[in-house]
């Protein structure tokens, strides 16, 4: 197995906000994601389309805050942009 180079408090973040979403895609549209749909998905569709980078960037907060890990280094990560109250 291929070891990461990425930091485990940063592995075990985007686990647990990756399981948020996935429960919520999960309650959005009745049943879990192909590969290929999006975990940051528009709620007003009633087909999992990706949200704009705008709500991505909420949903990733939102889903740390439901998951008690900090956001930065995920949004980092993933190129959202960082704010002072981030």
């Amino acid at each position: 197995m291929r070891k990461s180079s990425l930091p485990k408090p940063l592995i075990a973040a985007l686990i647990e906000i990756a399981r948020v979403r996935f429960e919520l895609f999960h309650d959005q549209f009745g049943r879990d994601p192909e590969p290929d749909e999006p975990l940051l998905f528009d709620p007003k569709k009633c087909v999992p389309t990706a949200c704009t980078k705008a709500e991505g960037r909420l949903q990733l907060l939102s889903a740390a805050l439901a998951s008690d890990v900090d956001p930065a280094p995920v949004l980092g990560l993933l190129g959202y942009e960082l704010s002072a109250d981030t």
